[in-house]
């Protein structure tokens, strides 16, 4: 006999094997059984219907109340979801010289379902107990396939059993033939046994049917998606051959303790806040502001604050109204959890730390604290800790641990995948998790279950990518009829689109809504705080109002001249931020000013003495430290004294840092506001010449509309810049009319009071009546807008091709291959690929993988990228057949000879 210490799998082995045992999950030492595996699913299952955020998500889905019965019927169902795991080629696929070919468990499902095999049909119908599951539903059996569809979709992709598809999946009816002592239809027959013994009151006759609802269906697929997470949790539930009904107790305790320590039962911590305290003032130790005393007065109990839309300038207080809001939701029973989503990762990590030091002063005891986690991939945290310091080695654990190191590896299940984020208590990351609960991607189901429960806060929305603002109407729709609640947080948010995104609120089509008239649109008040229900209250009384000269700098071909002028600035001491809109046009011109010779090098932003741009390029182990070293600089307490950063994007959104002088690339006015939000952000001491707030803004040295030719399509010299719509390629602010509408309205008034201005700013470049006012002037114009609607149309159409059909039963659809591209744009599967050896990056940190965006990516990458050589802080690299260097400067490409 084979040496047990030499192969410690036999012993799993000779337990399946000898005995007939179905397996539902194998290890070295022993194997679970199907049953219990499947007892454990539907238990977990049954308690997440019981917690109340759940509960009141599974009502709305359905459109009217669930009772024990119901909950237990559909855990019946759940219970099911392992079924296909009774097949012989997935039974056989552990032993050696098996006579099946190794099977999955879902697709070969599919046979069953084939017209053609009548007698396997019976036999699997029977195994079932088909008839009787069928009377707890009104129809005639399509809404039952619908739900044993669900359940089988717990992978996290929808199932359809196509006959030719099933004919592909699986070649031989026998795996589903007695064979060896092993009888798969007895082994589904044995689950719906123990179905019975687990859920009694599921069985007994009468009651009211399962609702026929369709969203009901998508729900219940996430909870099983969630179910069979929790429940295959070795800690919880350990892989051991005990029985079924010993595992029956064991899982009646497990389940709820998991779910409370996971962070999904939030009800024990409920009681601290219940108590108060009760006033904003209490709540975060000063006086609210007009927009957070607005919010802090809504009633819960309303349903027009189911959606509430605040407006307000940069650095108003939006946070800590929307935290605020929470912690009356959550104290209110209202909401079980948070989601707050914003558009960057670094934003999304300086905000998790102002969010944990909240949640760790309204609970001040750790034991009795919310999960708080940052959801950003390669960066996640729990509870203030790196994942890396606290993530537990795979092993299977007892139980009964009672260590306190244990305790805390147990909160940390959310972030072991990032599919998990959603399920954290409260969670901080980008909006892109959020909106991958909402389309056609991997888990997308699950995601959406555990968002349904908690307030989702999305920080800096505006207008400005059609294609992302149709995804978050999806979002909203689908989150709102659940039962979620959501705050929609701008400084910069058009008529138009706040417009649309209260219409989903009602139920209404977003396309069909017309916004006021601009002349009524730039009236109204701001701040400002819409509901559900399209009633708004102004927040009048801001009382700090900033002034900021914008000098129009017609420099946006050659901004390398620039250089002079943001020398003498640093001399006087002051601290410049650089935002240009593409990664090349910063690092050009980091490049260009590191060579003027009035520059002194310790005037430039940099890493342990290592100076560099700023921008999405680096790797994420660099990242992570150059983010902090901008907050550390440019943020509040950081050191006086000249510095010079020079960015893109990434320097712009829901960053706390402090500008003396702002220079920018022309962009719309709402994304402008954005920017300017960073100028004399904070109360101190400015340098001479400094007192006054100013930017630079980069136009060209020609209008606007010499960039259009004859069809409407944009120069590739503006398109270099990140501006228009080309023949074969955009700029990344496509609508040239934007860009014009908002350099007129700076030139009328190149002093602007904000948040006065706001306003006027943000609809005359995003209104359709201002846009469409300069098509009279010029047919370019007017071809140019065609194409704009064009796109925006087109864009339209992309996101709902990639939305959930959550009209749409299950069975009735599979995600289409769409849904892989979206998720690399939402960053859920961007092209992060690792290094072939470990490398040291120039800023001393140990890179393992690499960025690449999508314009630099080859056709067929590699699953490697290549080190090929480093030399004088230059890394050299290679992707299939595409050449890149990293250095202080991020990834760029070379050409190749």
């Amino acid at each position: 006999m084979q040496d047990r210490k030499a192969n410690p799998k036999q012993d799993g082995l000779d337990q399946a094997h000898d005995r007939c045992i179905f397996w539902g999950k194998f290890s070295e030492r022993d194997c679970l059984p199907l049953e219990s595996h499947c007892i454990d699913v539907a238990l977990v299952f049954r308690r997440l219907c019981d917690l109340p955020g759940f509960h009141r998500a599974l009502e709305s889905a359905a459109g009217r109340m669930l009772d024990d019965r119901i909950l237990d019927r559909l855990a019946v169902l759940a219970m099911l979801h392992d079924a296909g795991k009774a097949n012989l080629g997935f039974q056989y696929k552990v032993f050696p010289d098996s006579p099946f070919e190794p099977a999955g468990h879902v697709a070969e499902l599919g046979i069953l379902f084939d017209a053609g095999r009548a007698e396997l049909n019976q036999a699997f119908a029977e195994a079932l107990q088909v008839g009787r599951l069928q009377s707890w539903f009104d129809d005639e059996g399509d809404e039952l396939e619908s739900y044993l569809h669900a359940t089988w979709s717990h992978h996290g992709r929808p199932v359809r059993f196509d006959e030719g598809l099933a004919g592909r999946a699986i070649t031989s009816a026998g795996y589903w033939q007695p064979h060896g002592g092993y009888d798969p239809m007895a082994a589904v027959a044995e689950l719906v046994t123990w179905s019975q013994a687990a859920f009694p009151a599921a069985f007994e006759p009468g009651g009211a049917p399962l609702p026929g609802a369709v969203r009901l269906q998508h729900l219940f697929a996430g909870l099983v998606m969630l179910a069979d997470w929790l429940g295959s949790h070795p800690r919880w539930f350990p892989v051991q051959n005990t029985d079924a009904a010993a595992r029956l107790e064991h899982s009646r305790e497990a389940a709820p303790r998991e779910l409370r320590t996971v962070g999904l039962d939030a009800r024990p911590l409920r009681s601290v806040l219940q108590p108060g305290p009760g006033s904003f003032e209490e709540r975060f130790g000063f006086t609210p502001r007009p927009l957070q005393t607005v919010m802090h007065g809504q009633d819960p109990s309303d349903p027009a604050s189911r959606l509430l839309i605040a407006e307000s300038e940069t650095g108003s207080g939006k946070t800590e109204a929307a935290l605020d809001w929470f912690f009356t939701l959550f104290a209110g029973g209202e909401v079980e959890g948070l989601y707050f989503a914003l558009p960057t990762r670094v934003a999304a990590r300086e905000l998790y730390t102002r969010v944990h030091d909240t949640m760790s002063r309204w609970f001040p005891d750790p034991a009795c604290r919310p999960v708080t986690v940052l959801a950003v991939p390669g960066y996640a945290q729990v509870d203030g800790l790196p994942a890396d310091q606290i993530l537990p080695v795979p092993e299977a654990g007892n139980i009964w641990e009672d260590d306190d190191q244990a305790r805390r590896r147990e909160r940390v299940w959310a972030i072991e995948h990032p599919k998990r984020f959603l399920a954290a208590t409260v969670a901080v990351g980008t909006i892109d998790q959020a909106l991958l609960s909402a389309v056609q991607t991997k888990h997308a189901h699950l995601r959406g279950a555990c968002l349904a429960r908690s307030l989702l806060v999305v920080d800096e929305v505006h207008a400005s990518d059609r294609y992302m603002a149709s995804l978050l109407e999806h979002l909203l729709e689908h989150h709102l009829a659940l039962g979620g609640r959501a705050v929609l947080l701008s400084a910069t948010l058009g008529a138009e689109a706040r417009e649309r995104y209260l219409a989903v609120a009602r139920g209404e089509n977003p396309n069909r809504v017309q916004p006021p008239t601009v002349t009524d649109c730039q009236t109204l008040a701001y701040p400002l705080l819409s509901r559900a229900d399209g009633s708004v209250t102004p927040c009048p009384g801001e009382a700090r109002t900033r002034s900021i000269i914008v000098e129009e700098t017609p420099l946006a071909f050659i901004p390398e001249k620039l250089a002079d002028r943001l020398v003498q600035a640093l001399q006087a001491g002051a601290r410049i931020m650089v935002v240009m809109n593409t990664v090349n046009r910063a690092n050009t011109l980091h490049r260009a000013l590191e060579a003027h010779p009035g520059m002194n090098p310790a005037w430039g932003f940099s890493f342990e003495e290592v100076p560099c741009p700023h921008h999405g390029r680096f790797a994420p182990e660099d990242r992570l430290v150059l983010d902090a070293a901008v907050s550390a600089r440019m943020g509040k307490g950081g050191p006086d004294g000249p510095v010079l950063i020079i960015g893109t994007q990434t320097l712009e959104q829901s960053l706390d840092i402090d500008a003396d002088l702002l220079v920018t690339d022309l962009v719309p006015a709402d994304v402008l506001l954005q920017r300017l939000g960073r100028l004399h952000r904070h109360d101190r001491p400015r340098p001479t010449g400094f007192g006054e707030a100013r930017c630079l803004l980069l136009t060209p040295d020609e209008k606007l509309v010499t960039g259009l030719d004859d069809q409407g399509f944009v120069a590739g010299r503006f398109r270099r810049i990140g501006w228009g719509f080309g023949r074969n390629s955009n700029g990344i602010y496509e609508d040239l009319r934007s860009l014009e509408q908002t350099r007129r309205s700076l030139l009328e008034t190149p002093t602007l009071e904000i948040p006065t201005d706001n306003r006027r700013l943000v609809e005359a470049a995003t209104h359709p009546e201002s846009l469409s006012l300069l098509e009279a002037e010029d047919a370019r114009w007017a071809r140019h807008g065609q194409h704009v609607l064009g796109s925006d149309i087109h864009k339209a159409q992309q996101a709902a091709a990639v939305n959930i059909p959550f009209e749409r039963c299950f069975g009735d659809f599979v995600f289409n291959e769409q849904g892989l591209k979206v998720a690399t744009r939402l960053g859920a599967d961007a092209l992060r690929l690792p290094l072939d050896r470990h490398v040291q990056s120039p800023f001393g940190q140990a890179l393992h993988e690499i960025t690449i965006p999508e314009h630099l990516a080859p056709g067929q990458p590699n699953d490697t990228v290549t080190v090929e050589s480093e030399e004088g802080g230059v890394i050299h690299l290679r992707c299939a057949d595409r050449h890149y260097t990293y250095s202080r400067y991020g990834l760029e490409g070379k050409e190749t000879s």
